[in-house]
């Protein structure tokens, strides 16, 4: 009866284990973390955990879906997106030193997807800081012709916008279903959406949103994803 008694007891801890993702990041730069589950269009709070020797080690749930996204804010002002799946276990390191996080990590699809499409991002940011540092320069200089310095910082932004949607939409191609994709079509260059016009975007919303959805048709993000794709394209904000 013990015996009987101790196997339940292990097969029951074995099947909650597969229900937690373990997450192991090698942390520069913060102290803790606070961690928000991303739950379609609600965040919801989950816990704030303490990094010691500059190590944060997790297990997080996977909800119903079972394609969980959580939202790590170190006290540092960084910050990064995951994605869990069954059999995921995350490895990474984190440079949170600034607002602009820099990491590396592997041991999940989800999660290497959304570093990817976060590349571009970080790109995108380093450029602008550095235009928006030399133009605060210059104003000051009196042998700058601040128009055509407004123009070049104009013209250099434009071209970085259409870089980084380009790097985006590569980086989509490469597994057009992934539900990590979501996040990339909700980017911003400099506060402009990188897709958001109806004609330009819409051979991109076909081939990319519709690999979203017709995977994931159930999924919160996916789901608000279609309300999005069909606000852009003029169509009725109707979810089939």
């Amino acid at each position: 009866m013990k015996k009987s008694w101790m196997l339940g007891l292990i097969i029951l801890t074995s099947a909650c284990s597969k229900d937690f993702i373990p997450v192991n990041f090698q942390i520069e730069g913060a102290k803790n973390a606070v961690i928000v589950r991303i739950d379609g269009e609600h965040t919801v709070p989950w816990d704030t955990i303490e990094v010691i020797n500059n190590k944060l080690k997790i297990n997080l749930p996977l909800d119903s879906t079972l394609k969980t996204f959580y939202y790590f804010i170190f006290d540092s002002g960084a910050s990064l997106r995951i994605g869990l799946e069954p059999g995921d276990n995350i490895i990474g390191s984190i440079n949170a030193k600034e607002s602009l996080t820099v990491y590396e990590l592997n041991g999940s699809s989800l999660s290497e997807q959304l570093r990817a499409l976060y590349e571009p991002v970080l790109k995108s940011s380093q450029i602008i800081d550095s235009l928006d540092k030399y133009q605060a320069i210059s104003k000051n200089d009196t042998g700058i012709d601040l128009l055509s310095m407004e123009k070049r910082h104009y013209t250099a932004l434009e071209s970085r916008y259409f870089q980084h949607k380009n790097e985006i939409i590569e980086i989509m191609a490469k597994d057009s279903s992934s539900l990590s994709n979501v996040f990339g079509f909700f980017q911003k260059v400099a506060d402009v959406p990188l897709f958001n016009n109806k004609e330009d975007d819409r051979v991109n919303f076909n081939l990319f949103g519709d690999a979203i959805i017709k995977s994931h048709p159930y999924h919160p993000l996916a789901r608000i994803f279609i309300l999005e794709k069909n606000r852009i394209l003029g169509k009725n904000n109707l979810v089939k």
